[in-house]
C-alpha cells in the first residue's frame, strides 16, 4: 500500500464510522485528517470504537488493521474490537 492509498483509505474513514463514533472524536479524526495524520487518525478510531465496544465488522477490523499496520503503527486496539458477524 503506497502513500496515496493509505491516504485515500484513512480520509474515508470518518464518514464511514462518524454515526458509530462521538461527535467529539468525529472533530479529532477530522482535524487529523484535514492534517494528513493518517495513522494517528486510525487508531485513535479504533481506540475509541474499542473503548465504546461498537460493533464493527470483520472487513471494517481488517482495514483498520491494514492500515495501521502499513503505516508502522500499533495494533493493539484491533483486537480488543467488537467484531460482528
Amino acid at each position: 500500500m503506497d502513500e496515496h492509498e493509505i491516504a485515500r483509505r484513512a480520509s474515508s474513514l470518518p464518514c464511514r464510522f462518524a454515526d458509530r463514533i462521538s461527535s467529539g472524536t468525529l472533530e479529532i479524526i477530522e482535524l487529523m485528517d484535514g492534517g494528513g495524520e493518517y495513522g494517528e487518525l486510525t487508531i485513535e478510531l479504533a481506540a475509541s470504537l474499542a473503548a465504546d465496544n461498537t460493533p464493527v465488522t470483520a472487513a471494517e477490523r481488517d482495514e483498520l488493521l491494514a492500515l495501521l499496520e502499513a503505516m508502522s503503527m500499533p495494533t493493539d486496539p484491533i483486537g480488543k474490537l467488537n467484531v460482528q458477524g
